[in-house]
């Protein structure tokens, strides 16, 4: 009787060790996140290249996009002039707009920046940028992070606008990584 009881505790115990350890993986990519809208200022927002910015000191990098490089001590060379015209579209975006929100994850990822998509007057500045030739879309890659709406904007602005004249700035990080 004790040797069964001993038996039970030890399987429960295992079976909620296994339950807590699968509820703390790192989610797929399409799992809902928890996220927050925020309305920003122009003056908090200092423009670092075509898909990261600072806003009030915390970087954010952009969701859904990916934009040529520019020099990096990361990697050998850069995407001039797609690097520069990404940078100088978004600070246009920033600059033209009545109303900024920023919509990002409520978590900051593994580098410590914030994820998220830049509105301006209501419309998707990551999705803008995609239209305009000037980065890829990588939620095929990484997932709708529970923003489906503004991921699903970046999928489509993909599809119908023309491919980027420049080399996938993934390919060319691999292809250019300082040893």
């Amino acid at each position: 009787m004790r040797r069964q009881r001993i038996l039970q505790v030890f399987s429960l115990g295992f079976v909620s060790l296994l339950l807590l350890l699968s509820a703390c993986r790192h989610s797929s990519p399409d799992t809902i996140l928890p996220f927050r809208e925020t309305t920003v200022q122009k003056t908090d927002i200092e423009v670092k290249d075509g898909d990261t910015f600072t806003w009030r000191g915390q970087k954010v990098r952009m969701l859904g996009i990916d934009c040529a490089e520019k020099d990096s001590p990361f990697h050998n060379g850069n995407q001039e002039p797609w690097g520069s015209r990404a940078e100088e579209y978004l600070r246009q975006q920033i600059e033209k707009a009545n109303k900024l929100s920023v919509i990002r994850i409520e978590q900051p990822d593994r580098y410590g920046r914030w994820l998220g998509y830049l509105l301006a007057d209501g419309e998707n500045v990551n999705a803008r940028i995609i239209r305009a030739g000037l980065a890829y879309e990588t939620v095929s890659h990484y997932g709708k992070q529970g923003l489906d709406r503004y991921a699903e904007e970046c999928l489509e602005a993909a599809r119908t606008s023309p491919k980027p004249e420049f080399e996938s700035p993934h390919d060319f990080r691999k292809r250019n990584r300082k040893e």
